[in-house]
């Protein structure tokens, strides 16, 4: 009984909560202009905490890459799609979470105007540890081996750049590890920041999760200041940095943990 009390009362309050946003998009932002707003990186980087945290905002309306009406198994719907929910909403911010397709970053950004990229990383031994507990032992590695035999056919709607394709080629071996097929897709992810040119572009912001964690007000201010949006405090209750290195590292031969550490120690310098 006392379960359902609690359930019924979860309910009451998200409907309150929703009741609430709508009112303040209604009376804080009249003309209901919306902007498109993408959240890119590679997967198990601590994006969903950040949505969860961002859309507790009524600022912000969130089509998370499981919601049916933007994404079709976690790819991000047409163009004509994403455009038809922008209009709809009556928000100042329209987020979706395109993580499988972050290589189409720059063509949404060029096809949206006013339309502003959040790209997120976290060190490749969490990332790496939290995929094959979420996904399975086998899934990174698979992904990497289709890449391989298939050129890359996964992104066919729109390939990679060819400096993201050498690298990863470069690295590949049949002997793999599960950790070292993770780690070459933690590489070919976050090396389209600076492959996709992302990185010179003042309509994407860089964040690194490690400091979102543990710098929480200072980040989330960073971000909604970059969105030219109003922060609020909300978004950052409940954040900790328990996550970090909660694992030992995965083992990786010499050449793919050089490429890692490389590649994590320069977007840690660009990042906000």
């Amino acid at each position: 009984m006392q379960g359902k009390i609690q359930s019924v009362q979860h309910r009451l309050q998200a409907k309150q909560e929703q009741w609430n946003k709508t009112w303040q998009r209604r009376r804080r932002n009249p003309d209901g202009v919306s902007v498109p707003i993408f959240l890119v990186g590679c997967g198990r980087s601590g994006t969903s905490m950040f949505i969860w945290q961002l859309e507790k905002s009524w600022q912000i309306e969130l089509y998370n890459e499981d919601h049916p009406a933007a994404f079709d198994v976690y790819r991000l719907r047409g163009h004509d799609v994403v455009e038809s929910l922008v209009n709809k909403s009556t928000a100042p911010f329209t987020l979706f979470k395109p993580i499988l397709d972050t290589v189409q970053t720059m063509s949404l950004l060029n096809h949206f105007p006013g339309s502003k990229a959040i790209f997120a990383f976290r060190h490749y031994t969490d990332v790496i540890n939290s995929s094959l507990k979420k996904f399975g032992t086998y899934n990174r590695i698979n992904h990497v081996r289709g890449w391989m035999k298939e050129d890359f056919a996964e992104f066919a709607v729109c390939p990679p750049p060819e400096a993201t394709k050498a690298i990863i080629r470069e690295l590949w071996a049949e002997d793999l590890s599960p950790e070292e097929g993770g780690a070459l897709y933690w590489l070919f992810y976050n090396r389209l920041y600076y492959d996709l040119g992302l990185h010179d572009d003042p309509r994407t912001i860089l964040i690194r999760y490690e400091t979102l964690v543990t710098q929480p007000r200072e980040q989330f201010e960073k971000v909604i200041a970059f969105l030219e949006a109003e922060f609020e405090e909300k978004m950052v209750e409940g954040v900790h940095a328990r996550s970090i290195n909660k694992n030992d590292p995965p083992p990786l031969r010499p050449a793919i943990m050089s490429a890692c550490d490389a590649l994590y120690d320069e977007l840690t310098l660009h990042a906000a």
